[in-house]
């Protein structure tokens, strides 16, 4: 009953976004003051649209996807994915044929090293490296939030950075290393939908170019939230916000609130905050699965490196 209720809202979105295109091309002057103050106020206002250049502002948003180069400041490479997984293996972290092997991980289906133990820097572009490789396994879709989640596994997702800034007043140094409990996160993925597209269009039956108006084919977004890891290795998030394709938080809300009504029901009480503090969720545990962690920074080739230090799990008994 729930998604009935979902798709007769999303094809009633897309019946009135189609009529104000309508209006749109045959209209004049008084005929644009009248859909600015009137009409788009009526149709769209409880997804916060209130005129016409808060439409104009969401489809810029959508559709003007930022050039990787400017945008991803802090980008991983080949070679930290192929460093990332020297670690793991050497460290006895089941991996095979140049992928991590997550379900064996979750299983604790493995044997570390005794080295390991005591502790595994993987630097914060290493750590992309690894959650890539996690977005593009199955490991995802066993996890509640995701597995319940309409059209998830029709997603392509590229995770693209993870910058650090741990919090220095609540930290402490230990040989090389600077360790801290508290820190700023910021991620960023890259989100395919086409696929995510075709199959919405079928199933609500609504002709594939007005989905396309809604949904680009491309879309980025940077998740940003401070976490503060606990006594007993849990997590505390909090301040999460959600960015596009570049843009702040701010500029990005009418678009992710009328997504946030399409992907959820209103029993969900979904907030932009809420699914910040999900997607932070997520990604902690994607670390968190390797083992217990600290956010800490070191030296390296002169350079300052942030990351975290994995005190990997050791095998269950």
């Amino acid at each position: 009953m729930a998604k009935i209720k979902k798709s007769k809202k999303i094809a009633s979105f897309f019946i009135k976004l189609s009529i104000i295109l309508a209006i749109l091309a045959s209209i004049g002057l008084g005929g644009y003051f009248i859909l600015d103050r009137a009409i788009i106020p009526s149709y769209f206002g409880k997804y916060g649209i209130k005129s016409m250049s808060d439409l104009v502002q969401m489809v810029r948003v959508m559709h003007n996807a930022p050039d990787e180069k400017v945008f991803i400041k802090n980008p991983y490479t080949k070679e930290n994915e192929v460093s990332a997984l020297s670690k793991l293996e050497s460290a006895g972290i089941p991996v095979y044929n140049g992928a991590i092997e997550f379900s064996k991980i979750a299983d604790n289906d493995y044997e570390i090293t005794e080295e390991a133990k005591q502790g595994l820097f993987v630097s914060d572009k290493e750590m992309t490296a690894i959650i890539a490789q996690m977005f593009k396994s199955d490991y995802l879709l066993s996890v509640e939030f995701f597995k319940n989640l309409d059209y998830f596994d029709t997603l392509s997702i590229e995770a693209k950075e993870i910058i650090i800034n741990f919090n220095k007043e609540h930290s402490e140094t230990d040989g090389d290393y600077c360790f801290s409990n508290e820190a700023h996160v910021s991620f960023t993925i890259k989100l395919d939908t086409q696929v995510a597209q075709s199959t919405m269009a079928k199933k609500m039956d609504v002709p594939f170019f007005l989905l396309n108006l809604i949904m680009p084919d491309f879309l980025y977004m940077t998740t940003s939230y401070d976490v503060k890891i606990q006594e007993d290795g849990s997590y505390k998030i909090s301040n999460a916000e959600i960015g596009v394709n570049g843009r702040t938080p701010k500029q990005s809300e009418i678009l992710l609130n009328i997504l946030l009504t399409f992907i959820f029901s209103a029993e969900d009480e979904m907030t932009i905050a809420k699914l910040g503090e999900t997607f932070g969720a997520a990604l902690n545990d994607g670390m968190n699965i390797l083992g217990n962690i600290r956010f800490c920074e070191t030296k390296l080739a002169g350079e300052k490196v942030k990351g975290i230090m994995v005190s990997v799990k050791p095998e269950v008994e």
